[in-house]
C-alpha cells in the first residue's frame, strides 16, 4: 500500500464533509426562508434547494446532509486509522471500500428520485457522488484487491473494529465517530429550535393559526396559474413586481410547487404598492410597479405571463421600465399587440381588478398568500408552507371556492 493512500482518503473525506456541510447550511437557510448557495443551488434543472426541501430530503427526521456529515466523519476516522500500521491500513481500507460501496448504492437511488419525482438535480449532491466513487477507487487500489475480494473481507474488518484492550485504536475510532454524530444531532436540534421552535410546538402553532383564520373566497378566473387545474390546494399570491420580499417569495414558490406538483397550484394576483393604480395607499412604496403589473397582464394575453414575470424578478426591484420592449421582443411576443394592450389600458384594467379583490380581502402588504381560503402574510419558508399544504389537504382548512 502506498503511503499516499490514507492521505487521499483523508482529503476525499474532508471534501465530502465540506460538501455535506454546505448542503446542511442550505437546509438551515430554507428554514429561515433564505436561499443560500447562489446560482449553484438555485437554477431550474440544477437546484439544490428543491432537492433539499423535498420530502425525500430527510431520513428518520434528519436531513440527508446531516447523515452525510456523519458518514464523512466515519471516512475521516478510517483514513486516520489507516495511518496506524500496515495491519490497520488493510482493515481501514477494506471498511472504506465497503462504506463507499454503500454510499454509491444510496447515491444511485437518490439520483433516480431526483430525476423522476423531484425533477431537479442537486449539483452539490452530484459532487458528493464523485467523492464516493473516488473513495472506492482509492481504497481498492490501496488494497490491491478486486471489489468482490474487498467485500469478502468486510466481515473480518468489522470484527477488528470491536473495541478491546489489545485494540485501543478501535475504541478511539468509535469515540471519534460518536462524538461527530452527537455533535451533528446537537447542532441540528439547536438550530432547528432557534429557527422554528420544536417540531411539535411548530405544528401545534400552525394548526391553531389555521383554525383561527376566517376563510375567504378569491376570484381567480383568468388569472395566471402554475400547476394542475384541479389541484387539491390552491395558493393565491398577491404580489408586487418591485417588492424585494416578493422576489424572494417567487424563488421559494418554485421550491414549494416542485415538491407538491400534483396537489398544489399557484395563482398570481397583483397588488402593486404604487399610488398610480392603487389609490388607497398613502404613498408609493414601489413607483413603476403598476406599469410592470400591466405589462405582465398584456404578456398574459399572449401566454407569456410567467416568462416575463421571471425576467422582471430576476432583475429585482431595479428592473428598468425601458427594458420591457427588449424583453417583449426576446420572448417572441407580438410587439404591436403588446403595445396596443398597454396603450388601451387593458392590462391596467386587469391590475385594478386584482387590487379591488385584494382590498376586499383586506390585503395590506406583499406578499400575501391565500391557501385554500386561509390568508397568511409575508415570506413563508418551504418547510412551513409544506406543513400548511399538508394541513389544509387533511381537512384543517376548507378549499377556496371560485366565483
Amino acid at each position: 500500500m502506498s503511503q499516499r493512500t490514507p492521505a487521499w482518503c483523508l482529503v476525499l473525506g474532508l471534501l465530502g464533509l465540506g460538501l455535506a456541510g454546505f448542503l446542511y447550511t442550505a437546509h438551515l437557510g430554507l428554514l429561515r426562508g433564505e436561499l443560500l448557495g447562489g446560482p449553484v443551488c438555485g437554477g431550474t434543472t440544477f437546484n439544490c434547494h428543491v432537492v433539499t426541501a423535498s420530502r425525500w430530503g430527510s431520513f428518520l427526521g434528519l436531513p440527508l446532509a446531516l447523515w452525510g456529515l456523519v458518514g464523512y466523519v466515519a471516512v475521516i476516522g478510517l483514513a486516520l486509522l489507516a495511518w496506524q500500521s500496515t495491519e490497520w491500513a488493510a482493515i481501514a481500507l477494506t471498511l472504506l471500500a465497503g462504506l463507499a460501496s454503500l454510499f454509491i448504492a444510496l447515491d444511485v437511488s437518490l439520483l433516480v428520485i431526483m430525476l423522476v419525482p423531484i425533477g431537479a438535480l442537486c449539483p452539490l449532491c452530484l459532487a458528493t457522488y464523485a467523492v464516493n466513487i473516488g473513495l472506492l477507487v482509492v481504497a481498492l487500489r490501496g488494497l490491491g484487491r478486486s471489489w468482490q475480494a474487498a467485500l469478502g473481507q468486510l466481515g473480518q474488518a468489522l470484527a477488528a473494529l470491536v473495541p478491546s484492550a489489545s485494540r485501543p485504536a478501535a475504541a478511539g475510532f468509535w469515540a471519534f465517530v460518536l462524538l461527530g454524530f452527537g455533535s451533528a444531532i446537537s447542532l441540528h436540534a439547536a438550530t432547528t429550535f432557534i429557527n422554528r421552535g420544536s417540531l411539535t410546538g411548530g405544528r401545534q402553532q400552525l394548526e391553531q393559526f389555521v383554525s383561527q383564520q376566517p376563510r375567504v373566497q378569491v376570484q381567480t378566473s383568468g388569472d395566471p396559474r402554475l400547476g394542475p387545474s384541479n389541484a387539491a390546494v390552491e395558493i393565491v399570491e398577491f404580489s408586487d413586481l418591485r417588492c424585494p420580499a416578493c422576489q424572494q417569495a417567487s424563488k421559494l414558490n418554485h421550491i414549494v410547487l416542485a415538491n407538491h406538483r400534483d396537489e398544489a397550484a399557484l395563482i398570481f394576483k397583483h397588488f402593486p404598492l404604487d399610488t398610480s393604480c392603487n389609490e388607497q395607499l398613502g404613498r408609493s412604496l414601489h413607483p413603476g410597479a403598476c406599469q410592470l403589473a400591466a405589462a405582465t397582464e398584456c404578456a398574459h394575453q399572449q401566454g407569456k405571463f410567467w416568462p416575463l414575470h421571471d425576467r422582471i424578478f430576476a432583475r429585482g426591484p431595479s428592473y428598468p421600465l425601458s427594458q420591457l420592449n427588449q424583453d417583449v421582443r426576446a420572448l417572441g411576443m407580438d410587439e404591436a399587440r403588446f403595445a396596443a394592450c398597454m396603450s388601451s389600458g387593458e392590462g391596467m384594467t386587469a391590475v385594478r381588478a386584482d387590487i379591488e379583490e385584494a382590498l376586499r380581502l383586506q390585503v395590506s402588504s406583499t406578499p400575501t398568500f391565500v391557501v385554500n381560503g386561509v390568508r397568511i402574510s409575508g415570506i413563508v419558508p418551504p418547510a412551513q408552507f409544506g406543513a400548511l399544504i399538508d394541513l389544509v389537504r387533511s381537512g384543517g382548512a376548507s378549499r377556496t371556492e371560485r366565483r
